[in-house]
């Protein structure tokens, strides 16, 4: 895995005007660039910094979207009164914990090492650093970016919330400072930040599921359409709802969304291999709008309902091209009260 760090300082009263532009321009056209596995966004609110990290499958993916990020990038600087750095690492080490929130505290700590011992020092921080870390409350997630070239490395480490980071600050001191008596190498700096959101991905389709459901429920239709690969997408559903491509997506979107404006998808269980995966889950919400289904159409009931559900995806490349989606449709209807006599459960 390969990172992008973009590194603003600006006016810290044009940091939220920033963030919107970023979340609701940037964001979707970077994750749809081809090999992008999802942006996680950073700030110091009190002295207008912020980081915009992009990961990417591969150096050739994120080379390749280079010139697609530019015009944001310029747009992004020049809203914030700011200037800009660009950094390009390789990400041999991402463990994470659990999945950091908004809010959560994030420290990065640059170093300075030589090239030559860098191998070294990568298995020294898998082997030593890593255990440590992730024994340490409140802890996220954490990883090592990497510059072979140069040497210089950058650790990042997410915490729960900034009490959680406040909290480690003196264990996290004693662990570099035994990582530096080993590796040789020289603190450059230690950074903290606050998360704005992140969308990384491992690249284990496990992640890639659970971004799924995670975009669906925050109502993040750019950033679901954005998970799919629309020009080959291929969707099955109960009612012989069979369809391809962005007209998939879009009429899977409207159709639950607009019936159950409150729905949520909850996870029972995920279980993924080198290609696809299965979401075992239920759908829960209020029927306050027109249900428009293959069979016609069920007006409002204002009825809630928790119906079992499973979705098989098939992945390429990070990306959903075949999504199929079973569940008992006497259930739901029942659920609603709409149910015909003598009707039988399909898929």
């Amino acid at each position: 895995m390969y990172i992008r760090l973009n590194m603003l300082a600006g006016d810290p009263a044009r940091l939220d005007e920033g963030a919107r532009y970023l979340e609701g321009t940037v964001r979707p056209h970077v994750e749809a660039q081809p090999g992008n596995r999802g942006l996680a966004f950073l700030t110091n609110a009190d002295l207008g910094l912020c980081v915009i990290a992009s990961y990417w499958d591969s150096a050739d993916a994120m080379t390749a979207s280079e010139q697609a990020v530019q015009v944001s990038r310029k747009e992004m600087t020049e809203l914030m009164s700011g200037t800009v750095t660009v950094e390009h690492y390789e990400v041999p080490v991402f463990v994470r914990r659990s999945r950091p929130q908004a809010g959560a505290g994030v420290r990065m700590v640059r170093i300075e090492g030589n090239p030559a011992t860098l191998d070294a020092a990568i298995e020294e921080f898998r082997n030593t650093a890593i255990p440590e870390l992730m024994d340490m409350p409140g802890l996220c997630s954490a990883q090592l970016m990497t510059d072979r070239i140069t040497g210089r490395s950058i650790v990042v480490v997410a915490w729960e919330d900034a009490a959680a980071m406040a909290a480690s600050r003196a264990a996290a001191a004693r662990l570099r400072a035994d990582m530096i008596a080993v590796t040789h190498a020289q603190i450059r700096s230690v950074e903290e930040y606050r998360l704005e959101f992140s969308s990384v991905r491992e690249g284990d389709t496990r992640s890639l599921i659970e971004r799924n459901i995670e975009l669906w429920n925050a109502r993040d239709r750019e950033g679901w359409l954005a998970a799919a690969d629309l020009h080959r997408l291929e969707l099955q559903a109960p009612g012989g709802l069979r369809l391809l491509g962005r007209e998939a997506a879009d009429t899977v979107w409207s159709m639950w969304h607009e019936a159950f404006p409150d729905n949520r998808l909850h996870i029972t269980g995920i279980h993924a291999d080198d290609r696809g995966g299965v979401h075992e889950g239920r759908f829960t919400g209020t029927h306050t709008g027109t249900l428009r289904g293959p069979a016609g159409e069920i007006e409002p009931t204002n009825r809630t309902v928790d119906a079992p559900f499973c979705s098989v995806y098939e992945f390429d490349e990070g990306k959903i091209i075949s999504a199929h989606l079973f569940f008992d449709q006497v259930e739901l209807l029942t659920q609603l009260g709409v149910a015909p006599a003598g009707t039988s459960s399909g898929s």
